[in-house]
C-alpha cells in the first residue's frame, strides 16, 4: 500500500457523485465526510495509519508530525501523496482549518464545503482559492510515511548566528502594518505567526540581522520568536511604534 492507494481512496468517492457529501457531523463515511476525516481514511487506505485509529481532526494530523508524517519545509518539494493543512497549529479546529492531499504538484483532492463533497482542484480550477502554495504559519505540508518509511526533507538552517543581540529591553510596541513572526531573525526563516495592524507585541530583547532590527520574545509554546520592525538601511522605514 502507498500513495496510489491513498489517492485512489479519494478518487473512488469522487467518482460516486452525489453519494458522499461534505458534513462536519456525519463525517465517518455513512455516507459523508469532512476534510480531516477524509484524509484520515485515505491515509488508512495508503497504509500510513492503522485501521483502528480514531478518526480525528486537523489538530490530530498536526500531532502526527514525526510519527506518521514528516514536515515538508518548502512548497517546491511537495509531491503526490503529501497532505496540506490550512490553519495554524493550535487554532485549526472546525471551520478555521482545512486539509487535503496532493494528487500532483499544484493539484489537490479534498473533501470541501464549496463543492459539497470530494473535488479535484488545480491551477485551472481554483486551487488558489484553497491554498496559498507557500509555507507559512497558516499553511504547512507533510509527507505521510507510506510503508512506514521516514522521509528526510530539508529543514531551513538556523540563521541566529548571523544576528547579534543589541540589548535586553522589557517593553512593548504597536504594529502599524501586518508583521510576520519568524523562528529566527532572518527573512528566510519560516513564518510561524502574524500580527495584524494595531496589535501590541510585548518583547524582552532587540537584535540586528539580515538587514533589519528585530524585537524578540518567548512565545506561549516556549520558543523564541522574532519580529522585524525596521530596515537598517532606511531607519525611517519602520512598521512598529514604540
Amino acid at each position: 500500500m502507498g500513495v496510489k492507494e491513498a489517492i485512489k481512496w479519494f478518487d473512488d468517492r469522487h467518482r460516486s457523485k452525489g453519494k458522499h457529501h461534505y458534513s462536519m457531523v456525519n463525517r465517518y463515511g455513512n455516507p459523508d465526510y469532512d476534510c480531516s476525516s477524509a484524509v484520515h481514511y485515505a491515509l488508512i487506505a495508503g497504509g500510513v495509519l492503522p485501521s483502528n485509529i480514531r478518526i480525528g481532526n486537523t489538530e490530530d494530523l498536526f500531532a502526527m508530525n514525526g510519527k506518521y508524517l514528516d514536515e515538508v519545509y518548502s512548497y517546491r518539494d511537495v509531491q503526490a501523496g503529501d497532505i496540506f493543512i490550512r490553519g495554524g497549529e493550535g487554532t485549526s479546529l472546525g471551520a478555521a482549518g482545512h486539509t487535503g492531499m496532493f494528487y500532483k504538484k499544484d493539484g489537490i483532492v479534498h473533501c470541501n464545503y464549496s463543492n459539497n463533497g470530494i473535488s479535484y482542484n488545480d491551477r485551472t480550477s481554483y486551487v488558489d482559492y484553497f491554498l496559498d502554495m507557500n509555507r507559512s504559519w497558516n499553511e504547512r505540508c507533510f509527507r505521510p510515511r507510506y510503508g512506514g518509511r521516514k522521509t528526510t526533507t530539508s529543514k531551513p538552517k538556523s540563521t541566529s548566528n548571523k544576528a547579534r543581540k543589541i540589548k535586553n529591553e522589557n517593553w512593548h510596541g504597536v504594529t502599524m502594518a501586518v508583521c510576520n513572526v519568524r523562528s529566527e531573525p532572518s527573512t528566510s526563516a519560516p513564518i510561524v505567526a502574524q500580527y495584524r495592524p494595531q496589535q501590541t507585541i510585548n518583547y524582552d530583547s532587540v537584535y540586528e540581522g539580515d538587514g533589519y532590527r528585530w524585537i524578540s520574545y518567548i512565545s506561549y509554546s516556549g520558543a523564541r520568536r522574532y519580529v522585524a520592525y525596521r530596515s537598517l538601511a532606511t531607519p525611517s522605514d519602520q512598521w512598529i511604534d514604540f
